[in-house]
């Protein structure tokens, strides 16, 4: 699946690889998994896989690909992420942060107006006490 691949892409989630057929020789259909499991790692199946009628059971993993300058460090090869997944967590923490960061902002302003409600209570106070002063004299 190199830049370099005769692959058909099309706007579903798999492509077709003429160059590697199903067991049927039909050009096999590159998909890839959304599995908890598997997330992101990409298969190859026989497009007849999914039609009714006769079934092809060619099915396989594929290797995730690697860069040819990246040097192999000796970790276990990781399966590739899937990013769309990863970026959907991630935004849901963040609603979840935002929603929080709401919560508490509001607790914030609630608090600060019984601070000025209580202010205002306490200059009405001095200004009655003041005046009460004044005219008493």
């Amino acid at each position: 699946m190199s830049s370099s691949s005769s692959s058909i892409s099309s706007k579903r989630n798999f492509e077709f690889q003429p160059e590697n057929p199903c067991y049927c020789g039909l050009p096999s259909r590159v998909r890839t998994s959304r599995t908890k499991d598997n997330p992101g790692k990409k298969f190859r199946l026989c497009p007849n896989s999914m039609n009714e009628g006769p079934k092809c059971k060619f099915w396989e993993w594929l290797e995730p690909e690697t860069p040819e300058n990246e040097v192999n460090s000796g970790k276990d090869k990781k399966e590739p992420c899937n990013l769309t997944l990863k970026v959907s967590i991630l935004e849901n923490e963040i609603s979840i942060c935002k929603m929080k960061m709401e919560q508490e902002n509001l607790v914030v302003r609630q608090e600060f107006e019984k601070l000025k409600w209580k202010l205002f209570t306490h200059k009405v106070v001095m200004i009655v006490l003041f005046l009460l002063f004044v005219f008493k004299k």
